[in-house]
């Protein structure tokens, strides 16, 4: 890149370190300029660079918002350790808009800053997988799968050999797999060898250093564990899982280690009780179990969910329905305390039909895509 005249180039750090403070969409699109511009957004030291002084200290709580057969994708600054003393409010930023029809409760993600909707419908093609980059606002069509009804579809990311893989599993006791490998040139399905001898996921799944993990039902359930690097499948000891796996069970990603959390509420008295579990030892497949009473702060909230872990342990509830005010919950085991945040920015939507929303913690922004 070469200033006007004579003058000498500008130094490729000097470009790097402007890069690194401009907004994920201004990066995109400086990306899409020429080819010198891409190949500068795919220099290794770059991305590392924007992940350390901009992302990866800053993570996001990323909303995903279904009204009227539309989706609106948000993300707003995640508190770290909110006054207990004072009501937080914080902003959240509008990304991207996807108009196509979707059905509700399919969505998965986000892997490694992308967000992947499985089944999406186009006027002019049939149900597509969908994958996109909310801080950028670009999405893609990915191809089709045969019968794509008959199947259930997650997302990937091997993170040594960067790459993000889509897994299909079909809905039969025995189970055939596909894989869709992206950022490949053409794209295309290839089936797995053999069967896999399971139902298709029940769950969204949770990618954890290069292992998919996702719950699957049969006449037992099953926590399926799909390395992406080797596209190998094993399964953890159904009999330390299945006693503690129910309907509403969430695989989280606690400290960089498998867990699974469930929310029950009582009536009589009115209270919640969270119970988790965590994968101590993946080896010999040691579960640590601990229950939570709420405090009292969030009875009389209906319709809450548990929507992850944030890496410094606190846990996440989110309202599941759009509401004037919106609020998440921060709940930190070590001192029992729960802390309340309110969410702006969706006001408008609230005068429209009954909108659902799926919050996710820990979002970190990135410029890349597929």
């Amino acid at each position: 890149m070469d200033r006007e005249g004579n003058s000498d180039p500008i130094p490729i750090d000097i470009i790097l370190e402007i890069l690194s403070r401009l907004s994920t969409k201004s990066i995109a699109k400086f990306g899409l300029a020429s080819k010198f511009c891409a190949s500068i957004l795919s220099r290794p030291d770059f991305r590392e660079l924007f992940l350390t002084t901009r992302s990866s200290s800053r993570p996001r709580l990323l909303f995903a918002v279904n009204y009227s057969d539309k989706w609106r994708l948000y993300s707003s600054h995640q508190p770290q350790n909110p006054d207990e003393n004072h009501s937080l409010i914080v902003a959240a930023d509008f990304h991207m808009e996807v108009v196509e029809y979707m059905a509700p409760h399919n969505n998965y993600g986000p892997v490694s800053g992308l967000l992947y909707f499985p089944s999406m419908h186009f006027q002019d093609r049939d149900n597509v997988p969908v994958i996109c980059n909310p801080s950028t606002g670009q999405y893609a069509r990915l191809p089709q799968l045969r019968g794509e009804s008959t199947w259930r579809s997650l997302l990937g990311y091997d993170p040594i050999g960067k790459q993000y893989k889509v897994l299909a599993i079909s809905n039969s006791s025995d189970g055939e797999g596909n894989i869709l490998t992206l950022g490949t040139g053409k794209m295309s399905w290839s089936m797995i060898q053999g069967r896999l001898n399971h139902y298709r996921p029940r769950s969204g799944g949770i990618c954890i250093n290069g292992v998919l993990y996702y719950i699957t039902f049969g006449n037992v359930a099953k926590i399926v564990c799909f390395d992406v690097r080797y596209e190998k499948l094993s399964f953890l000891d159904a009999d330390s899982t299945t006693r503690i796996i129910s309907k509403t069970t969430k695989l989280i990603h606690y400290k960089g280690r498998l867990g699974m959390i469930s929310l029950y509420c009582y009536r009589r008295p009115v209270n919640f009780e969270l119970r988790l579990w965590i994968l101590e030892d993946p080896q010999i497949q040691k579960w640590l179990e601990h229950h939570y009473t709420l405090p009292v702060d969030i009875v009389g909230e209906d319709e809450i969910s548990v929507v992850g872990v944030t890496a410094n342990g606190e846990i996440v509830l989110s309202k599941d329905y759009i509401s004037n005010p919106f609020f998440v919950f921060y709940f930190y085991p070590e001192r029992n305390a729960l802390e309340r945040v309110g969410i702006q920015g969706f006001e408008a939507l609230v005068a429209k039909s009954r909108s659902k929303v799926y919050t996710f913690v820990d979002y970190i922004e990135d410029f890349k895509f597929i």
